[in-house]
C-alpha cells in the first residue's frame, strides 16, 4: 500500500508512554564519575526485572517499578565498572538513588564480533542508528526499510518491493521479527510502485541490519537479513491518536504490575493525498483500507517473558499501468488484499546463564487482481516454530543451539490455470562466541537444512573474527555459506528437480568509534553458484510479471564485490547529527531468463546518502534533510546488441522534514510535514519498449515530488534527550 506519510519524531515515544499507574514506585537520581562529572547514556535498571532507563546528557535518570520488596539498582556504561545500590522501599513512592561509576579503560578495549551488521537499538552506547532515527530521517517516510536504505550496501528501487542488498534481488533478503521469518513484510506489489513495510518502527526495541555474513541462526537468504526485536513491557499506560493526509489511527496500552495489553485501529484513505499531488500514475482508486492489531505481554521478576500478538489489514486500490507488451497503452490494475498474522514468543530462564526461547507464528495473505480484463488470484500461508537454548558459560564464552520447522504454501489461479506448491523446511543450528582476551573475539556456527519439496539438504558453515586495535578501532573478517530455495514462481510449476541456490560471502571490515562519532569501511566479495536459469530459446522479456512455462536448471552463476563506507557524527555541533554513506559495487550474474552474464537492472554502481538533522530546543522544532544519489542502472534496449548495455540517467533526491512539538494543557502533540524530492527532479528509472522496439517510454516514479502532513496527539510529555 502506497502510504507517503512521514510519521516523524515522537511516534515511537508517543506509543510507549502516558499516565503512570498508581501502584508504581519511582526511582530517580544521577549517575556520575569522579569530580561529579555526568555519565550520559548509562543504563540503569533493577536487577531481576525488566525495569530500566538510560541517563540523559546530564546523567539524570528516572525509572518505575512495581517491586515493593528489597531491590538492587544497577548502573552500567561502556568503559566503567558496574555499580549497584541496595534499596529497601518503605511506604513512600519516590526515592532518590545517586550512583557513582569508576572508569575501567580495559572494557573499552573489548572486541565486538559483528562484521557485515549494523545494529539500531535503544542502547546509545553502541548503536550506529536508533529506532527513533527511522522517524527523524527525511525521505524514510517513517518506514524501517526507508531508513535502512540510507545505509551502505543497499539499493533504492522506487518501482520494486523489497530490500536490495549488495547485488542481490529482493528475494535474497529476509525480514525477521523475534527470530521468525515474515512471509509478506511489504504490502502487495503494484506494477511500477514500490510498497512500504506492514509495520512501524515504534513496535521494535531493536533493529539489526546485516548486509552479509549473518548468524547461523538464520537461513534462506542469499544476501542479507533485517532482524527486528519487538518491544517488551512498556513503562506506562497510554492512549494516542493521529490524523494525516492518508487517514486516522488510534492506539492504547494498559499496563499492570507484570503484564500489558496493547491495541490499535487505523483507517487509511489516500484520496486527500493523491488528490493534491500530481501523479505520474493514474490512481482511479487510491488505496483505501482498515487494519487493527492487538498484543499481550507478560513478565516476572526472573526475567521470563511472553508475547502474544496478532494483526489484520485489508485494502483495495486501482491504477492504470503501462501494458508491458504495448507501452503506448495502459491497462486497469485492480487489487484487493487481506492479510492476517499471529505470533507467540516465550523466553524462560533456568538460571542467570541458561535460557530457552520458544516461538511460533502463522500468517496468511490473499491478493485478488483484475488486470486488463484478466483475473488473477493468489494466496499464501506460512507457519513456523522455533526452539533455541542459550547458554552463557562465562564472560569469555557463550553459545546457542536451536531447531526450527517452517511450512509455507502458495496457490495461484490465472483464468483457467491453477498452480500450487507446499514446502516444508527443517533446520538445526549451533553457534558459539569466544573472547579469550579482551582484544580478540571469534564467532563460529553451522546450519543444517532439509527441503521436503526439493528433497535436498545443505550444511552452511559460518565464521567471523575481530581484533581490537586500540580503544576505539577494530578490524574484523567473516566467511560464510548461504543457501536458498528457488523463487516461488519456479516452485509453482512443479519443477522441483533443482538444488538450493548458493552464495559464499567474504567480508573484511574496519570500524572506529569515539565520542559519538563512527567511521566504518567494509570490503566484500560474494560468489553465486547454482542460481536458477530458465531454459528458454525465445527473446529476452524484461517484464517481471511475464508468464512462465518452461523448465529450469541450476546453471546460473554470478558475483558481487564492492566497498561500503559509513561516517556519522553527533558530537561536533550541539543538537546537530549527520551521517554519510557511500557504496561502490561491481556485480554481474547469469540467471533467470538472462541471455548472457550482465549487471542486473536493479543495480547502481555508485550510491551516496547524506542525512542531516538539527533540533532547536526552543520552540521545539526538528529539521532533517536527506540527499540521495545513485548512478544510472542498466536497462534492456532490444536494438542494442549488448545485453542490458544501456544506462539510465543518475537518480537524485533531496527530501526534507520538519516536526514541531507542542503542548496544550494536558495534551501533548507533534505536528509534522515532509517533502520528498524538493527540487522536483524528473528521475527516470528505466524504459519500456514495445514488442517491435519502435516505442520507448520512460519508467518514472509514481510521484516526482510529494508533500505530506499530519499530527500526533498524546497525554504524555517527552524528554528532550530522547530526541537527539
Amino acid at each position: 500500500m502506497k502510504k507517503q506519510y512521514l510519521q516523524t519524531l515522537l511516534a515511537g515515544i508517543l506509543l510507549s508512554q502516558s499516565w503512570a499507574v498508581s501502584a508504581q514506585i519511582i526511582i530517580k537520581g544521577r549517575v556520575t564519575e569522579g569530580k561529579n562529572k555526568a555519565v550520559p547514556y548509562a543504563t540503569v535498571y533493577i536487577k531481576n526485572t525488566i525495569d530500566g532507563a538510560l541517563t540523559d546528557s546530564g546523567g539524570y535518570y528516572k525509572l518505575h517499578s512495581y517491586k515493593k520488596e528489597n531491590l538492587t539498582v544497577v548502573a552500567t556504561a561502556l568503559g566503567y565498572d558496574t555499580t549497584t545500590f541496595n534499596l529497601v522501599p518503605d511506604s513512600g513512592k519516590n526515592y532518590v538513588v545517586n550512583l557513582l561509576l569508576k572508569s575501567n579503560s580495559s572494557k573499552l578495549d573489548e572486541v565486538v564480533v559483528a562484521p557485515g551488521a549494523i545494529s539500531a537499538s535503544n542502547d546509545r552506547k553502541v548503536a550506529v542508528l536508533t529506532t527513533l532515527d527511522v522517524y527523524t530521517t527525511a525521505g524514510a517516510n517513517g518506514d524501517v526499510v526507508g531508513a535502512i536504505q540510507t545505509l551502505p550496501g543497499t539499493q533504492k528501487n522506487p518501482t520494486q518491493n523489497g530490500l536490495f542488498v549488495r547485488g542481490g534481488d529482493a528475494s535474497e533478503s529476509a525480514v525477521i521479527v523475534d527470530g521468525l521469518v515474515v512471509q509478506d513484510p511489504f504490502f502487495s506489489p503494484v506494477p511500477g510502485v514500490a510498497q512500504r513495510t506492514r509495520f512501524g518502527p515504534y513496535e521494535f526495541s531493536g533493529i539489526s541490519f546485516s548486509s552479509g555474513g549473518y548468524s547461523a541462526k538464520y537461513g534462506q537468504a542469499l544476501s542479507g537479513i533485517l532482524d527486528l526485536s519487538t518491544n517488551d513491557l512498556p513503562e506506562k499506560s497510554t492512549i494516542n491518536a493521529g490524523v494525516n493526509m492518508a487517514g486516522v489511527d488510534v492506539s492504547g496500552t494498559k499496563l499492570w504490575a507484570h503484564s500489558t495489553l496493547e491495541g490499535g485501529l487505523n483507517y487509511t484513505n489516500t484520496q486527500p493525498f493523491y488528490g493534491l499531488m500530481k501523479t505520474n500514475i493514474d490512481f482511479y482508486q487510491p488505496p483505501v483500507g482498515v487494519g487493527g492489531n492487538a498484543r499481550y505481554i507478560w513478565t516476572n521478576a526472573k526475567g521470563d517473558l511472553l508475547k502474544i500478538s496478532g494483526n489484520y489489514t485489508q485494502y483495495k486500490s486501482g491504477t492504470q499501468v503501462i501494458d508491458p507488451n504495448q507501452p503506448d497503452t495502459t491497462l486497469s490494475f485492480n487489487l484487493r488484499n487481506f492479510y492476517a498474522a499471529g505470533s507467540l514468543y516465550y523466553r524462560h530462564f533456568f538460571s542467570e546463564k541458561t535460557a530457552i526461547i520458544i516461538s511460533s507464528s502463522y500468517s496468511q495473505n490473499g491478493d485478488s487482481v483484475k488486470w486488463g480484463g484478466q483475473n488473477f488470484d493468489k494466496q499464501d500461508e506460512r507457519e513456523e516454530c522455533r526452539i533455541e537454548l542459550d547458554e552463557y558459560f562465562s564472560k569469555k564464552l557463550s553459545g546457542c543451539v536451536g531447531t526450527e520447522i517452517s511450512r509455507y504454501s502458495e496457490k495461484q489461479q490465472y483464468d483457467s490455470i491453477n498452480l500450487a506448491f507446499t514446502e516444508m523446511l527443517s533446520a538445526a543450528y549451533a553457534e558459539g562466541e569466544w573472547k579469550p582476551i579482551s582484544w580478540f573475539g571469534l564467532k563460529a556456527g553451522v546450519r543444517y537444512e532439509y527441503s521436503q519439496l526439493l528433497m535436498k539438504t545443505d550444511l552452511a558453515p559460518r565464521i567471523s573474527a575481530a581484533i581490537r586495535l586500540n580503544k576505539y578501532g577494530q578490524i574484523s573478517a567473516a566467511y560464510g555459506m548461504f543457501y536458498q530455495d528457488p523463487n516461488e514462481k519456479y516452485l509453482l510449476f512443479g519443477d522441483t528437480k533443482t538444488n538450493f541456490q548458493e552464495a559464499t560471502h567474504y567480508i573484511l571490515d574496519y570500524q572506529y568509534t569515539k565520542d559519538d562519532r563512527t567511521f566504518r569501511v567494509e570490503g566484500y566479495y560474494k560468489s553465486y553458484t547454482d542460481l536458477i536459469l530458465e531454459q528458454t530459446e525465445g527473446p529476452y522479456d524484461p517484464n517481471p510479471f511475464r508468464p512462465f512455462y518452461w523448465p529450469v536448471n541450476n546453471n546460473g552463476y554470478g558475483y558481487a564485490k564492492g566497498l561500503d563506507v559509513f561516517w556519522r557524527d553527533k558530537k561536533s555541533i550541539k543538537n546537530f547529527d549527520y551521517w554519510i554513506s557511500y557504496s561502490y559495487i561491481d556485480t554481474k550474474r547469469f540467471y533467470a531468463n538472462y541471455i548472457t552474464e550482465a549487471t542486473p537492472d536493479f543495480v547502481s554502481k555508485n550510491n551516496l546518502n547524506i542525512v542531516t538533522k538539527y533540533f532547536f530546543d526552543k520552540p521545539g522544532i526538528n529539521i532533517s534533510l536527506t540527499y540521495a544519489y545513485a548512478s544510472g542502472k542498466p536497462y534492456y534496449n532490444p536494438d542494442n546488441p549488448t545485453f542490458l548495455g544501456d544506462i539510465t540517467p543518475a537518480y537524485q533526491d533531496l527530501s526534507a522534514s520538519l516536526s514541531y512539538l507542542f503542548r496544550l494543557k494536558k495534551v501533548f502533540g507533534v505536528f509534522y510535514i515532509g517533502i520528498d524530492n524538493l527540487t522536483n527532479n524528473p528521475n527516470v528509472l528505466g524504459y519500456y519498449y514495445s514488442d517491435n522496439g519502435q516505442v520507448k517510454i520512460p519508467m518514472v516514479p509514481a510521484l516526482y515530488r510529494s508533500f505530506f502532513t499530519g499530527v500526533l496527539i498524546s497525554l504524555t510529555p517527552y524528554k528532550k534527550d530522547e530526541l537527539n
